[in-house]
């Protein structure tokens, strides 16, 4: 992020601070519980937003050259990704369109083709049917258009993203709605992976979950003996690109802006203030001083179920063992004492409520979550439902 786009969120946080306040919706808001709640509507979303909606699959350095793949599930649909010998990111459904088996187990590698371990009918990195043992037997079949199906993907400020459908393809330039320049910015073609990609089951509904990621109000009592010392609660910007939205979390290093010339001010680069871009429909992506910490959202299995997918990503590796050992033990608090100990144990209690006989019928969503208002008032539109009313 350029100099005077820090400058400009150092200003805005401190005055924050100096009002003890946050930013405000203009109203507060009511969220109908029967969402969280209706089989109809859980099968909407999965139909119209995680079949369709771009989704994140990892950064460039996760398919570093031609060769390169990596496997993709959390849509429900199966996606294999490879890098072809022009540069290119393609993406495919991973299934044999011989009789349906997988060709790819999960996982990531480097190979030249991929060959189904049914028939041991093969495929190019282009996905193209290149190997078919006994083709006597297929003798009138078209080969070319039995190659493995094309899934839209685009690779740019480098990010990955895929979709799950044939027929939903999409700009990724677009889709950003004016953040592809904050992205292009911080150079992530050259950020490594510092964790495994690894997965946070949540036993409750995916939008309870996605809503621990989009507000810093539950901070002081929730989180008061972990992030509370280091963060200032209910202290966030909100800014607002179409869809998506970027939130702040106050780091309380930020007051030694005060003791420094605005002209050498940079609180992104120096972690007083992270950056928490929250893409629609599920994507948590926070720049944390040199490092990305990644949480995307999933329905699982069933109405009740979530799956969060968690990434870690540094500028650079560690330079020395002291340096790797202090970084995992940052990653692992943050991913595991903060998040999944604490925000998505409490998601899980809130589930607990949901399949309760009688409930409230509506949550309250507050003018200091406009986050949290703008990703609900997003999906009742993209699922044509009706709009909330205040409170």
């Amino acid at each position: 992020m350029n100099a005077e786009m820090q400058r400009d969120l150092g200003r805005r946080t401190l005055d924050l601070i100096d009002r003890k306040t946050t930013v405000l919706a203009e109203r507060t808001m009511e969220e109908p519980l029967e969402g969280y709640r209706s089989l109809e509507q859980f099968e909407r979303e999965r139909r119209l937003i995680f079949n369709r909606y771009p989704m994140f699959v990892g950064l460039s350095g996760d398919l570093p050259e031609p060769g390169s793949w990596l496997t993709f599930d959390a849509t429900s649909t199966p996606m294999l990704l490879t890098r072809t010998d022009d540069g290119r990111v393609r993406a495919f459904l991973n299934m044999c369109q011989h009789r349906g088996v997988r060709v790819v187990d999960a996982g990531h590698g480097s190979a030249r083709r991929f060959t189904c371990p049914f028939h041991a009918w093969s495929y190019s990195l282009e996905g193209r049917l290149v190997g078919l043992p006994g083709g006597e037997g297929f003798s009138d079949m078209r080969r070319e258009t039995r190659g493995l199906i094309e899934l839209p993907a685009e690779e740019r400020h480098g990010l990955i993203f895929a979709a799950a459908n044939p027929d939903a393809p999409f700009s990724l330039d677009e889709h950003l709605s004016g953040l592809g320049e904050h992205f292009a910015s911080f150079g992530f073609e050259t950020w490594n992976q510092i964790a495994a990609t690894h997965p946070h089951p949540v036993a409750t509904n995916w939008k309870v979950v996605w809503g621990t990621h989009c507000e810093t109000y539950h901070f002081a009592h929730l989180h008061r003996d972990t992030a509370r010392p280091l963060v200032y609660s209910n202290t966030s910007l909100a800014d607002f690109y179409g869809e998506h939205a970027l939130m702040t979390s106050t780091m309380r290093t930020v007051d030694k802006l005060r003791e420094t010339p605005e002209e050498d001010w940079r609180p992104v680069d120096d972690g007083q203030i992270n950056l928490n871009y929250r893409l629609f429909p599920n994507l948590s992506f926070s720049v944390v001083g040199d490092r990305l910490e990644i949480f995307a959202i999933y329905p699982g299995g069933s109405l009740h179920e979530t799956v969060a997918l968690h990434y870690a990503y540094r500028r650079e590796l560690p330079a020395t063992p002291e340096e790797a050992k202090a970084l995992e033990e940052a990653v692992h608090w943050a991913c595991q004492t903060v998040v999944d100990k604490e925000d998505y144990a409490m998601a899980e209690r809130a589930g607990l409520s949901l399949h309760s006989p009688f409930v409230p019928p509506t949550l309250v969503f507050g003018r200091n979550e406009p986050v949290m208002q703008h990703m609900a008032l997003t999906l009742r539109r993209v699922l044509g439902l009706a709009e909330q009313t205040p409170v």
